[in-house]
């Protein structure tokens, strides 16, 4: 139904893209086909009640019946749908390859080297189905990369009939199915290495060439299709990107479009849906599915510099929209009933408050961690930042922190390594990293000096020094190439690397969560017990002990640490354990585009219906009455007004009345 507003809304209302991240067996592909479907097909969404009582009821209420007349369709942008569209012209041009693409990465594991059988068996599958669908592979040939790039309209519109038509969708549909028969395993590595290959170096094959200019090369050909959709579907460009795994892909969308959004999907129970998901395979694929995933998840890979690479936590903690993808008849009953739980709710929130935003304001649960959110941009670490707010059982905020020094220490991010080139004239670093650290043997001489005999300084200290100045001199680490930056170091990664050690214990800085527990005592002290955590990560194995020893109830968190925190700390005594909740809802950036209004209700509401409230007749006549008087002199007039207004049923007509005889007398005075 059209109102006078929709003009205002109409970029939100034609233009949305949505990113789904998260890891494997999450629910990003139910999420974007929930997102595909119309309102009246979507799962566990409970019709509300004429009788809305609590803040919730009336919330939900509101936005079930926003949602029910605006929910819009999604377009799935499937990922592996977009490398086989650019994968098919390399295959075509270099056919002698592509044998040798799948003899390389279709693989159970990379140190395993495939079957002979295998190989021929998927490469003449996949041949014979592209000799079926010959048609609609020369023209993908025909509209090849360098030609989309033209963003010729006549070359956007063949794009637009090619992506979206039904040949295509059986064509990558049917090459999928051959692989995940032949190995779902083998298929699952083969797309991951095409997809860093392509953002390493613009090619599907093994190469080691690798250069910076390519990492969007995949993000490029989507922006293509997304620009495609938006010139040439008449119904408007909504469109779900199934699903995002690098974060500077991320960023790409986050940076060319203000309406993107991206979602992370979340689920404890991943193994249990993979096996639903995949009950014909072995408990080892599984396994090996899992395996693959904490490579993906945990980034090693991308913190070794192979941006190409997947790193799906940073994806994670970059989501301005969290979902957690519980069953829902499972969760009904544990407290969670007074939210936006089922998937199907979490969406037509999301939904809603895209096109309106500000259609509702945001629970407690939003609020205290967007304060965390904020709070982490504070911290001088260079590795991860990270915000905490621990408040009582009301959820009043009773101290906020995150990851840094301790107070009177230098952070990290504003120290420059060269400056330990000199060490006689750095600042901000401390003795040990000066080279002057003492013997613990001479600790307790007093005060340290500038200058101290040899034999008193510790050997580590020196070496440690030495060790950094080589590492980052200026042969290794040219000023020329920062560009203008600031280059500070990470102590913990160089101590770890100059004693060979993994030890979390040398970091420089507080945790974010410790931190707030510690601003608490240090300013007086205040009962927390059954009060929140909120972290923007999870707590760790030290952290968790903290806040289980001050009484902590709840801990809401965004990104689950990798320890084992939660299974040992947290599971001690049923009675008393805090409880782990996965946190949902808005958070960052999308907090404000989500929350913050165009106008304010009250103006959007006069001006849908015209509505202007007037003030009952009565109100009027004293309001004119005591202008009247104001104005007049003589008290016998005012005696007169009085009993106008008072004798009379209708004091108003009256006045008139006698106003226009008046006027009339006037014009007939000669």
């Amino acid at each position: 139904m059209a109102t006078k507003l929709d003009q205002l809304y109409s970029l939100r209302k034609k233009f949305t893209i949505i990113g789904i991240t998260g890891r494997t067996g999450s629910g990003c592909t139910e999420v974007s086909e929930l997102l595909s479907k119309p309102f009246c097909e979507l799962d566990n969404i409970r019709v509300p009640k004429g009788d809305a009582k609590s803040v919730f009821d009336k919330k939900y209420l509101i936005v079930y019946n926003y949602t029910s007349q605006n929910w819009q369709k999604y377009n799935v942008v499937q990922y592996k749908r977009v490398i086989l569209f650019i994968l098919l012209p390399f295959l075509y041009k270099e056919k002698a390859k592509a044998l040798e693409l799948i003899k390389d990465y279709y693989r159970f594991r990379m140190k395993d080297e495939p079957t002979t059988e295998l190989i021929q068996k998927v490469d003449e599958e996949i041949t014979a189905i592209l000799n079926s669908f010959n048609s609609v592979v020369l023209k993908i040939i025909h509209i090849n990369v360098k030609l989309i790039k033209s963003k010729n309209d006549a070359i956007l519109k063949k794009l637009y009939d090619i992506f979206w038509g039904e040949d295509f969708f059986k064509l990558s549909h049917s090459i999928d199915e051959c692989l995940i028969k032949n190995g779902l395993i083998n298929r699952i590595c083969l797309l991951h290495h095409i997809a860093c290959n392509f953002r390493k170096s613009g090619q599907p094959f093994k190469t080691k060439e690798k250069s910076p200019e390519y990492i969007y090369f995949i993000c490029n050909i989507i922006n293509l299709i997304i620009k495609a959709t938006k010139r040439h579907c008449d119904s408007g460009c909504h469109i779900v990107i199934d699903s995002l795994r690098n974060s500077l892909e991320i960023n790409f969308f986050k940076e060319r479009y203000s309406a993107f959004y991206l979602i992370a999907v979340k689920n404890d129970k991943r193994k249990t849906r993979l096996k639903k998901l995949y009950n014909s395979h072995s408990e080892l694929v599984i396994n090996r599915i899992l395996e693959i995933d904490d490579k993906e998840y945990l980034c090693g890979d991308f913190q070794k510099g192979n941006f190409d690479a997947p790193d799906v936590q940073n994806c994670i903690q970059m989501a301005g929209f969290h979902i957690n993808n519980y069953n829902f008849s499972e969760e009904k009953d544990q407290g969670y009933i007074s939210s936006f739980h089922s998937l199907g709710e979490q969406l037509i929130k999301l939904q809603g408050l895209i096109q309106q935003p500000g259609l509702i304001t945001p629970d407690a649960q939003e609020r205290i961690m967007q304060i965390a959110f904020t709070s982490k941009l504070n911290s001088g670490c260079i590795s991860r930042q990270v915000g905490a707010v621990v408040t009582d059982k009301e959820f009043s905020v009773k101290s906020v922190g995150w990851n840094d020094v301790p107070k009177g220490a230098t952070p990290c991010s504003v120290r420059n390594i060269k400056d330990l080139q000199y060490p006689e004239t750095a600042s901000g670093y401390t003795e040990f990293e000066l080279g002057r650290g003492l013997k613990e043997t001479e600790q307790i001489n007093g005060n340290q000096t500038d200058k101290q005999s040899s034999d008193e300084l510790d050997k580590e200290s020196i070496d440690f020094l030495s060790f950094v100045q080589k590492a980052y001199s200026e042969q290794a680490m040219p000023m020329e190439k920062l560009g203008g930056r600031n280059c500070p170091y990470c102590f913990k990664q160089a101590y770890n690397a100059f004693s060979g050690e993994k030890n979390q214990v040398h970091t420089r800085s507080l945790h974010a969560e410790e931190n707030a527990m510690l601003q608490i005592s240090k300013n007086g002290g205040e009962g927390l017990e059954g009060g929140f955590l909120f972290t923007t990560a999870s707590p760790c194995e030290l952290c968790a002990k903290k806040a289980y020893q001050l009484g902590i109830k709840y801990i809401y968190f965004i990104d689950p640490y990798p320890g084992i925190s939660r299974n040992h700390i947290l599971k001690s005594n049923p009675n008393h354990d805090p409880k782990m909740i996965s946190f949902s809802g808005a958070v960052g950036r999308d907090y404000h585009k989500l929350y913050d209004p165009f106008m304010s209700q009250k103006d959007e509401l006069s001006l849908l219906t015209d509505f202007k409230i007037e003030s009952p007749e009565d109100v009027k006549v004293k309001q004119l009455k005591s202008l009247l008087k104001t104005k007049i002199v003589d008290n016998e007039l005012k005696g007169k007004l009085d009993e106008l207004f008072e004798g009379h049923n209708n004091p108003l007509e009256r006045f008139i009345e006698i106003l226009k005889n008046g006027l009339n007398g006037q014009k007939n005075m000669p």
